[in-house]
Order: structure tokens, then sequence, then C-alpha cells
């Protein structure tokens, strides 16, 4: 079995992280993650938690669109189901409150693999039942 090393997620201070990524990655040490992009990050728990009362499992399928290095995350609940594309891009782009409200998925550009890879182990770690695992 492979696993993640599991680290503490810490919060700094400000509006934005080094380069415009999601998390910072120091060599050493835990990753880090702007008060803002944290905000975001809870609430996008948050809508998912809405619309599946909660989460009964989580799937990860990667893939390419284009030139562009995907992961689909599909949350199934109790009561419906989400799916999010996360995409390497180079930029980082949040669902508006208006994509949360009509589209039927939520997509998520990243800058690099480092904040796909962080962003969806904190999904799990988030909405995720402890017993169960990412498929």
């Amino acid at each position: 079995m492979m696993q993640l090393k599991k680290t503490v997620l810490d919060v700094v201070a400000g509006d934005s992280n080094d380069g415009g990524v999601l998390f910072e990655a120091p060599p050493q040490g835990n990753p880090r993650i702007s008060e803002v992009h944290a905000v975001q990050l809870a609430e996008l728990c948050e809508q998912i938690r809405v619309r599946t009362q909660f989460v009964l499992s989580i799937t990860c399928s990667p893939h390419r669109v284009g030139h562009h290095s995907c992961v689909a995350v599909k949350f199934v609940g109790a009561d419906g189901s989400v799916n999010l594309l996360l995409t390497i891009t180079g930029t980082l782009r949040w669902p508006t409150a208006q994509d949360y409200a009509q589209a039927p998925r939520w997509y998520i550009n990243l800058p690099d693999a480092v904040d796909a890879v962080y962003l969806v182990t904190q999904l799990e770690e988030r909405l995720g039942i402890p017993d169960r695992k990412v498929r």
C-alpha cells in the first residue's frame, strides 16, 4: 500500500502564497496555505457537504484534457454527488458563488501537481470517512 506522508497543514497570515500557488511546499516542514485560500478551501468543503450530506466515497480519475493534466474527483454522499475537475493550468482559480449555484461540475485551476496532490489529500482528510480510503 502506498501512503502520502501525513503532515499538518499550517495556515499563514496574508492573502496569497509564494508565486501564486495554493500550497507552499518547503523541502522540509509542513505545507502551508494562506488565510485567504484556507477560507476558499473551507467554502469548497462546505459546498460539498451541503450537496452530499456526508461523503460516502471519493473517487479520483487522473486524465488529460488537451495538453492539460487533470484529476476528476467525485464525491458521493447520502443526498447526491459532487464532481470536481482539477486542472493543472499554471494559474489558480477557485469556483465562484455562481459556479456553486449553477454548474453541474466545479472547475478548479491549479498551478502545479503539488497543489493537486495536496488539495485532493486535504479534501479527503476534511470530508472522507476515517475508515475509508480514496479510490
